[in-house]
């Protein structure tokens, strides 16, 4: 009798330590619903790419509804849009917590993952299972506020202003498109790109072929890496002195120029490395700010980071390595106009540099 009172006893106490896990583990499911049509292209592909997020994310449970032969989905999806003052009449929807997204493509991708993500972090209300048992509010706001304000958060880091088409938001693009197109508008910016231009003009300077050929891309590499570099760093001071010192550089080489110094092939070398170095550190970071935002967006780990800010920084040397095929033709201008052209490219650059 004594033994079966134990055994009871320490069934019950199991019982008592594994409810609360099992509650657990229930609330760390985060429902996501779709509504969706059959024959609907979109909502084929999204359903293709939820499942490839259950395998991402374990704690994803995808509830879908059809609405275009189910009379009863398409009632429940037109109860939601009235009581949550929404206009739902195309498919898909996609409803995860307090977040409404409607129709899919590849930016959807993105934002779908950031409301995962928001979700699975954040306490919330599952609008969709209150509105089915009858206790959602109206009063409630749809989408959730703070995941709203999170969204113009993210906006404010990842829009990059443009002079002609005025503004472009990374946000929603995957890294495979993002980050090419950030490189290359990085270096086709007009001050980075003058400036690399009176690099291949001071290279030049130099009298050994053989030196032209190696110091040309080992001064490229050294623009990318401290561009890089003062990307992570954001020291203002640091871009102050860049600036300085490509002017003092500049100045020196018009000096030398106007035969008013004499320089030898060591001291030229030094310059030009110096102010490869002082070209990367004084260009724009706010394309490497959005391309380390778009990473943290996707949860990277450090190996995963520094292939990206690889993939980054050759799309970014890219124009700069094709400007250099403009060397060919430039052996066919004579001395005396090479000469008026690179001291005119210095004194421009002196003035991009005090007044850009």
């Amino acid at each position: 009798m004594l033994r079966k009172i134990k055994i009871i006893l320490v069934l019950f106490i199991m019982t008592l330590i594994l409810t609360p896990n099992m509650n657990v583990n229930a609330e760390e499911k985060l429902n996501l619903y779709l509504f969706f049509g059959e024959g609907c292209p979109h909502c084929a592909m999204e359903k293709e790419y939820l499942e490839e997020l259950k395998k991402e994310y374990k704690e994803l449970n995808v509830i879908k509804y059809e609405v275009w032969y189910n009379e009863e989905n398409s009632s429940f999806l037109k109860q939601i849009a009235n009581e949550t003052n929404k206009s739902l009449t195309g498919v898909p929807v996609t409803i995860i917590g307090q977040t409404i997204i409607t129709g899919f493509k590849e930016s959807t991708e993105q934002q779908i993952k950031r409301a995962i993500d928001y979700y699975l972090e954040n306490d919330h209300q599952d609008i969709v299972q209150e509105i089915k048992k009858g206790t959602y509010k109206q009063t409630e706001e749809v989408p959730d506020p703070d995941f709203l304000d999170q969204e113009e958060n993210l906006d404010q880091k990842t829009t990059l202003d443009l002079p002609i088409v005025k503004e472009i938001n990374f946000k929603n693009f995957d890294l495979l498109t993002a980050i090419p197109i950030l490189g290359i508008l990085a270096s086709i910016s007009l001050p980075v790109l003058w400036l690399v231009i009176t690099y291949f003009l001071s290279v030049d300077l130099v009298s050994n072929k053989k030196t032209k050929i190696i110091i040309l891309p080992i001064g490229l590499l050294l623009i990318g890496i401290s561009s890089i570099v003062q990307s992570i760093l954001q020291v203002e001071l640091i871009n102050s002195i860049s600036r300085i010192m490509i002017l003092l550089i500049c100045i020196t080489f018009i000096v030398y120029k106007l035969e008013k110094i004499k320089l030898s092939d060591n001291q030229l070398k030094t310059l030009i490395v110096l102010l490869s170095l002082a070209i990367g550190f004084s260009s724009q970071t706010t394309h490497w700010n959005i391309v380390n935002t778009l990473t943290e967006i996707e949860n990277m780990k450090i190996i995963s980071k520094i292939l990206v800010n690889g993939y980054y920084l050759i799309a970014y040397l890219a124009p700069f390595i094709l400007l250099s095929l403009l060397l060919i033709p430039w052996k066919k201008i004579n001395n005396k106009n090479k000469e008026l052209i690179e001291l005119s490219i210095w004194v421009a650059t002196i003035l991009v540099v005090i007044f850009i």
